[in-house]
């Protein structure tokens, strides 16, 4: 791939992201279908995927915290797969913050993401909890459901 930074509104294609698995399998961090955080940037790079040094710092900080420090090839398609489109891209987020898969997303799931969404969505950064839940709880149930939190993300991504 080259080294130019891709337009994130155009999908990757299926051989685009088998070249970035095939990349990452050759991490000398690779076992089990993973890799260690530490390659992160170096995954950037091959997915010509622009971030800040803070930006893949926060992914960095986020998967040492509570992921093990590994990163799933399976996370990495994943994410190529929703990257282009805001609504694909949040659900996928979404899903990846309700931890506990119950529908919605708690004040611990929230905090737990919070450093990562803040580098990611600008929009994001100084909200708390409380700020996220009067944005998102469109039903005033005082729960934030996956499809609200969707919802709230896309309205934060511009």
């Amino acid at each position: 791939m080259a080294n130019q930074y891709r337009n994130m509104s155009i999908p990757y294609t299926e051989e685009e992201i088998a070249e970035v698995v095939e990349a990452c399998k050759k991490f000398k961090s690779f076992e089990n279908n993973s890799f260690g955080s530490a390659d992160l940037g170096t995954v950037c790079e091959v997915m010509r995927y622009e971030r800040t040094a803070e930006q893949i710092q926060a992914f960095v900080d986020y998967y040492e915290k509570y992921m093990g420090g590994r990163l799933s090839l399976k996370g990495i398609e994943e994410i190529m797969r929703t990257q282009h489109n805001a609504s694909l891209h949040a659900g996928w987020y979404a899903g990846f913050c309700d931890s506990d898969k119950d529908g919605f997303i708690s004040k611990c799931e929230f905090e737990r993401v919070y450093d990562l969404m803040s580098s990611q969505w600008p929009k994001v950064a100084g909200k708390t909890y409380d700020d996220f839940v009067g944005e998102a709880d469109a039903d005033k149930s005082d729960a934030v459901s996956v499809e609200e939190f969707v919802n709230w993300l896309e309205a934060n991504s511009n």
